[in-house]
């Protein structure tokens, strides 16, 4: 079951049983914090269900108590944590129960035997290993694509207008449309077309596969990652492009999704199997 947790006004999860316990050690929350599962409906203070918890595991009234535990050397441990406390361990990565002694454990994280080789090579990678992503919202990204558009609008400016210039210096008088066809004008201009297309795409491909961000994405701190968080490929990210033709085909409506998608996805992200993540 996965739990769900608030740092003020912000929602925090969905995390499992073992990362809430590693958050109780670490007394980033207790007591007072809300928290809900998926089966809750509202939200209640930790130490609510503890309690709830706790009286649950009483014996009934008719039943006689159990001896009381000989007294141990380590210390109990706090409320929060007995309520957590499984001889399983969620892994951090696929949210899938292991037993305690096939997983690894990286900065308080725990990694399953399965999920180990992939988080290797996300951290040779450099990339977040957080449990929880923080996926950009829609604005956010809106603002980041009017910086690229610009950045390409006056690189592109520059080039088509540069070419333009040469056809116009060259072609022949349009009043021989058999000379015009023949010359090297045509060539010139059906060039000119073919860069207003390329240039974008390889834009676009170099540096998310480099990168993992275009400029306008770096510039706002964004990132476009893999559903498991890892950087997207050069062939990914030229497919990415082109999956935006199909976004804003539909009346822009494959943009606007990110305003409504819980991953914040549009809908070239849903295709392409990625996720534009805080950086």
């Amino acid at each position: 079951m996965m739990w769900f947790y608030k740092e003020g006004t912000q929602e925090v999860g969905p995390v499992g049983k073992d990362r809430l316990q590693e958050l109780v050690h670490a007394k980033k929350i207790n007591g007072r914090t809300l928290v809900r599962n998926t089966t809750m409906a509202q939200w209640r203070p930790l130490a609510e269900l503890v309690g709830a918890k706790r009286a649950a595991s009483q014996p009934p009234a008719d039943t006689p108590p159990e001896p009381p535990p000989q007294p141990s050397a380590a210390p109990a441990p706090p409320p929060a944590e007995a309520v957590l406390r499984s001889e399983t361990v969620v892994c951090s990565q696929c949210h899938r129960s292991s037993p305690e002694t096939q997983v690894v454990w990286f900065d308080g994280q725990a990694i399953c035997a399965a999920c180990k080789p992939l988080f290797v090579q996300r951290l040779k990678e450099g990339v977040a290993t957080g449990a929880v992503m923080q996926y950009a919202g829609f604005w956010v990204r809106f603002g980041a694509k009017i910086i690229d558009y610009l950045i390409l609008g006056i690189f592109q400016a520059i080039l088509v207008g540069a070419m333009g210039l040469l056809v116009t210096t060259s072609a022949p008088s349009y009043d021989d449309p058999e000379a015009f066809f023949t010359s090297g004008a045509m060539w010139l201009l059906g060039l000119q077309q073919l860069i207003a297309i390329l240039i974008p795409a390889l834009y676009t491909s170099f540096f998310l596969g480099r990168f993992g961000a275009t400029p306008g994405k770096m510039a706002c701190k964004l990132k476009v990652v893999t559903a498991e968080g890892t950087r997207v490929s050069y062939l990914r990210g030229l497919g990415r492009y082109f999956a935006e033709f199909i976004s804003a085909m539909i009346l822009l409506i494959g943009y606007l999704m990110a305003a409504f998608d819980n991953e914040k996805r549009s809908l070239h992200d849903r295709i392409c199997s990625t996720r534009v993540v805080r950086n």
